[in-house]
């Protein structure tokens, strides 16, 4: 067999997961070599039960890889592992990889930026609304989005991403050729159009409850950065965001109204650091993308007073003291000036005190 048959017989061993892989390979060289490790040398290493010897034995004498590979092939189910050239780079570096992807579609490019959108799966209409605004946004930059196809803010970030014509990718706690949940086929048919899905579980694997914590480490590692659109205080989105930030990720919030328990959680990441978002632009910040050539210039019907501030504004956040220089007005006239400009929904603050244009004015 070829290297990428022993990695497709080990993952199918019975109760193979990336934990037991990862201890196997400190003592054996490949995959291959646990092939054809007798039950005495499996013993000895101590990582194993009888059960789990027993089974790697059976497994040797009996899985048909040629089998396995004929029923992918058919379904359109794509396979890579630890060390071939398509492994995604990114994974490569987190803690506690996963060491095999299935994935039908594609999987995303290592050279183009990728954010990693979770949130509640019940959210509210604001909620979804700003997955679909933000995503959007994101995509017209030609960055990635990655998320779980969950419903709620997953399914929203999905859909507004592809509204841009933007590839997203959705990383499943179930076999990829299973549709979880069941409602989201219509998207799950789209997404293999504009992106992929990718799981490290077998095909066919069903959507156990334990899975999912476990793929969302994927979904903050495929990812440079991660975005908490909403979320309760004790969502479980914030496995992902420990997982981003176990992983050294910058972490974006999007705020929400202070009397919504679906805001409770965002709202605090933005008190712990997380940086607020409140347009996708401050993407272009994030990956130094010049984004000055890509929005026409829009006017607009100002009070004179305004017109000077707004015309020193772009898509290349400005200081006050910049602006102040730019427009020789008072440090408290600038402040006042765009604050009222941010109430009308003229600029945008994307970090304190550095302000652009707001492109979907």
């Amino acid at each position: 067999m070829t290297e990428y048959e022993y990695w497709l017989w080990l993952c199918h061993i019975q109760n193979m997961w990336h934990g037991k892989i990862e201890k196997l390979l400190t003592i054996f060289d490949s995959p291959r070599e646990i092939y054809y490790a007798s039950s005495t040398r499996l013993e000895k290493t101590g990582i194993l039960n009888i059960k789990s010897v027993n089974q790697i034995i059976e497994a040797a004498k009996t899985t048909d890889v040629d089998r396995i590979q004929a029923k992918m092939e058919k379904k359109k189910i794509h396979f890579t592992h630890f060390g071939r050239e398509d492994f995604p780079k990114r994974l490569l570096l987190i803690p506690d990889k996963p060491f095999v992807l299935f994935y039908k579609g594609q999987l995303p490019s290592d050279n183009i930026p990728s954010v990693g959108m979770v949130g509640a799966r019940g959210c509210t209409q604001y909620g979804h609304q700003a997955a679909m605004k933000l995503s959007g946004e994101i995509a017209s930059l030609g960055i990635n989005v990655i998320s779980g196809m969950a419903r709620g803010v997953d399914s929203a970030s999905h859909l507004g991403c592809m509204s841009k014509e933007g590839k997203t990718y959705a990383v499943l706690g179930c076999g990829v050729d299973v549709c979880y949940p069941a409602q989201n086929i219509e998207l799950y048919e789209t997404i293999l159009e504009k992106g992929g899905i990718i799981s490290e579980y077998i095909p066919e694997s069903k959507p156990l409850a334990w899975q999912f914590p476990e793929r969302n480490r994927i979904i903050s590692g495929l990812s440079d950065t991660v975005v908490m659109v909403e979320a309760r205080e004790k969502s479980g989105s914030f496995i992902t965001i420990d997982y981003a930030l176990d992983q050294g990720k910058n972490v974006y919030a999007v705020p929400g109204r202070i009397t919504d328990p679906l805001s409770v959680g965002s709202n605090r990441l933005i008190t712990e650091g997380a940086t607020p978002l409140v347009s996708g632009i401050q993407m272009a910040l994030e990956f130094n993308i010049n984004v000055e050539n890509k929005y026409p210039e829009k006017t607009f019907s100002l009070e004179k007073e305004f017109e000077l501030l707004y015309s020193c504004l772009c898509l290349v956040p400005k200081g006050i003291d910049e602006l102040v220089g730019k427009t020789g007005m008072k440090p408290e006239e600038v402040y006042e000036k765009l604050l009222k400009m941010q109430l009308e929904g003229l600029a945008i603050e994307v970090t304190k005190g550095q302000y652009v244009k707001n492109i979907n004015c």
